[in-house]
């Protein structure tokens, strides 16, 4: 601890570049394309060598879990990457960020929390510090600048690096639906204030009821992101993070003034991705509000098929599928009998009726009847891209029931058990940081428990076996025999 900040290297003893930066060999190639591959095995080989002996044999899942994140995904290399824009600061960012880390893996639910447990010396040896009683490695004032200051372009990448290696080791191998890889993107907003607010908070107005009955309009205050998740039938995995910006955050960026939307956001999310994964992704996976030709055109611009709730009757290819089908019965009838279900779907390929869309449109209508309650739910979609429109009935209901995942794998277990309905630094920056930290913290989870582990997923509550495992890390911190070796660790980019 209190060591200066290294910066992960290539062989040749250089800062290692970004993935789609220039490899630095002279080849002109992008580093991905070059020599990305062979520094990487190089670095698998020099983190083998620097992780004490103790952690091989351990069957501590704590114990486990560091050494996977270390030896396979390159932790330390990830988080010696990231900077801060914080003067001649005393304590490096590495330290504090892996505080972080750790914060969000344990379920910390404050970084006053993370100030108290910083005393402790069985969460010191954690980061690597000989430990001192009751003497903090750094305060919740340093934590909180931090974030305030953190470089967020570098934990875009650091996000993208760790998804990349996942793939290099064959975690999404099995983790497709059917040849597509399929990304969920919806909109998540974790808090609303009446009172607390910072630059970069939305703005809206609501009508409450005063303690005398009166009703009246008051401003609330809010943070609203786009989330994007790699969806798969064993886990799923964080790919990008947009926030919503404000008024303040678009005239900073030269943009037009006011507040932008949901759909805003999503297109420059989806120009995004397209730049950091290109053809690693399939198709998208969409709610009912971006069945528009506008999101369709973007999707198609950049290769990508689509599946998108249909719920409105006036959608303009539902509206001519239910004509269409209006006297038909099901064209396909199936069971399922793993989900006990009866599963009847009406198909409409090729319609053309979107003024705002030059491709076709695919609409599918499915009936789905529980055999143990006869409780039906409809599903209709809408289909676009030659190759999404080319699946089956069944993997397309399979598809985009899938996109329920990010509800409740995400979402929801983020604010019950990953305390983000808690402001942890509330300002622009250290909100979208957070953010970004514990999504970081999620992929690492999901990948060990999933990909190392190999633990089954529970399809009733997939947070159960992931919780489990937390606990037992929880116990496992009084079992560290030493402090663990980030400082040797982190030198090996």
């Amino acid at each position: 601890m209190g060591a200066p900040d290294s910066q992960a290297t290539s062989r040749s003893g250089c800062r290692r570049p970004a993935r789609n930066q220039l490899c630095d060999c002279g080849s002109g190639r992008k580093y991905k394309r070059c020599c990305q591959e062979k520094d990487e095995a190089h670095r698998r080989a020099t983190c083998e060598s620097a992780l004490p002996p103790w952690i091989h044999k351990s069957r501590a899942k704590l114990h486990q879990f560091e050494k996977y994140a270390c030896k396979v995904l390159g932790l330390p290399e990830l988080l010696g990457r990231l900077t801060d824009s914080r003067r001649d600061p005393r304590i490096p960012t590495f330290d504090v960020v892996n505080g972080l880390i750790h914060a969000a893996l344990l379920r910390l639910p404050s970084i006053n929390a993370l100030e108290g447990d910083l005393k402790e010396p069985d969460f010191q040896k954690m980061l690597g510090s000989k430990p001192r009683r009751e003497t903090k490695l750094f305060s919740a004032e340093v934590v909180s600048n931090v974030l305030d200051k953190l470089n967020l372009e570098g934990l875009d990448q650091a996000l993208e690096t760790l998804v990349f290696r996942a793939e290099r080791n064959k975690a999404f191998r099995e983790g497709s639906y059917g040849t597509l890889r399929c990304v969920a993107i919806d909109g998540w907003e974790p808090f609303a204030s009446y009172h607390r607010h910072c630059d970069h908070c939305l703005v809206r107005k609501i009508k409450v009821k005063q303690c005398d009955g009166e009703i009246v309009e008051v401003d609330q205050y809010y943070h609203r992101a786009v989330v994007a998740m790699l969806l798969g039938p064993t886990m799923d995995v964080i790919l990008a993070i947009e926030p919503v910006r404000n008024d303040e955050a678009r005239r900073t960026a030269g943009e037009p003034a006011g507040h932008e939307g949901e759909l805003t956001a999503a297109k420059r999310l989806i120009d995004r991705l397209h730049e950091s994964y290109g053809r690693f992704i399939d198709a998208f996976v969409l709610d009912a509000l971006y069945a528009n030709g506008p999101i369709m055109t973007r999707l198609a611009d950049h290769g990508y098929g689509g599946f998108i709730v249909l719920k409105k009757d006036g959608n303009e290819p539902l509206q001519d599928a239910l004509v269409s089908w209006k006297g038909q019965g099901p064209c396909r009838e199936w069971e399922d009998p793993h989900k006990n279900e009866q599963i009847a779907c009406w198909d409409a390929p090729d319609l053309t009726t979107l003024e705002t869309y030059r491709g076709t449109v695919r609409v599918v209508r499915a009936e789905v009847t529980s055999q143990r309650t006869g409780e039906q739910k409809t599903w209709c979609y809408g289909v676009v891209g030659k190759q999404a429109q080319k699946v089956s009935l069944r993997t397309g209901l399979r598809i985009v029931r899938s996109r329920w995942h990010i509800e409740n794998t995400a979402f929801n277990q983020w604010i019950q058990h990953w305390n983000l309905g808690h402001v942890y630094r509330h300002t622009g920056n250290a909100v979208i940081a957070t953010l970004l930290l514990w999504a970081l913290v999620f992929n690492l989870l999901q990948l060990f428990v999933y990909r190392r582990l190999k633990r089954p997923r529970r399809p009733k509550d997939p947070t159960l076996t992931i919780r489990h495992i937390v606990e037992v890390m929880m116990r496992d911190l009084a079992t560290l025999p030493e402090p663990f070796p980030w400082v040797e660790l982190r030198g090996f980019g």
